[in-house]
């Protein structure tokens, strides 16, 4: 055999193993979970109907039917940087603006309905609002260390106990939320500030560097660190949540489902 007829005969031993291997290639699966919904996600929110908001890192409000299908986008980058959503009343969503001490209310389309401008009233460089159950509108006003609870013209219908009061320290909520006749108010550096529903100061559960939390129930669901944590509120219990959520950094429950997203999207589970 020459050189020639060598190389040649070399190429095809190396050549024929290749194209058989390519035509009968097993595909290794993924690890990564399949998203349901593919953006870079702040902050959940999810109403009575399983209707999906969210706000993403660019400054978007989309709202998601509860089969996962797009169909209402709010984008005005006019307005300045929306720190949190709440849907507790889906036809009046509060979009706090904190850098313009500012609320914008939307309605279940997504349309603009009103502002408010925080700076007209007496309450200046306000940190966390929230819906209240009476449909009106809690704020923490960090001057003078209170809750108060405003209609939809700025007028304040109620004002909590100073909360230095309560040898606390200096406040500096950047959630706030009402659920089942309870408020939850996370202080990134305290922790867990629990009122009753007329704001009057309950106790503190001193988990620092909550980054996310909900009400439901007895319970406070919250991520701290990268893990998933529940609290019984009368039993004073935190349990560790098994949840396969690697690379999320925060969840929702619902009596349904897990929504479990981050930076890449979401995925639901079903419960």
């Amino acid at each position: 055999m020459n050189y020639r007829n060598l190389i040649c005969f070399l190429l095809l031993v190396l050549i024929l193993p290749s194209c058989g291997t390519t035509q009968n290639k097993t595909v290794v699966p993924s690890t990564s979970p399949q998203l349901d919904i593919v953006e870079k996600i702040d902050q959940v929110e999810i109403d009575n109907l399983q209707n999906i908001y969210i706000l993403t890192t660019d400054n978007r409000i989309l709202r998601y039917d509860s089969d996962l299908e797009l169909k209402y986008e709010y984008n005005n980058g006019a307005i300045g940087d929306i720190v949190s959503i709440d849907a507790t009343n889906p036809q009046k969503i509060l979009c706090f603006i904190a850098d313009f001490n500012r609320i914008l209310i939307l309605d279940n389309t997504l349309a603009e309905i009103e502002t408010l401008d925080l700076s007209t009233t007496t309450f200046l460089d306000v940190t966390a609002i929230a819906r209240s159950n009476d449909d009106k509108i809690w704020i923490f006003d960090p001057i003078n260390q209170v809750l108060v609870k405003i209609d939809n013209l700025g007028n304040a219908l109620f004002t909590s106990n100073r909360l230095s009061d309560f040898y606390l320290g200096s406040v500096n909520p950047k959630i706030i939320r009402e659920k089942d006749n309870r408020l939850v108010m996370v202080d990134e550096e305290l922790g867990i500030l629990l009122f009753d529903n007329f704001g009057l100061f309950l106790k503190i559960v001193p988990e620092i560097d909550v980054d996310y939390i909900q009400k439901f129930g007895d319970y406070i669901f919250y991520s701290q660190y990268g893990s998933f944590y529940q609290y019984h509120i009368t039993r004073f219990e935190k349990q560790p949540i098994a949840i396969d959520g690697e690379g999320f950094t925060k969840f929702r429950m619902t009596k349904d489902y897990v929504y479990l997203y981050g930076v890449t999207g979401l995925i639901r589970k079903k419960q």
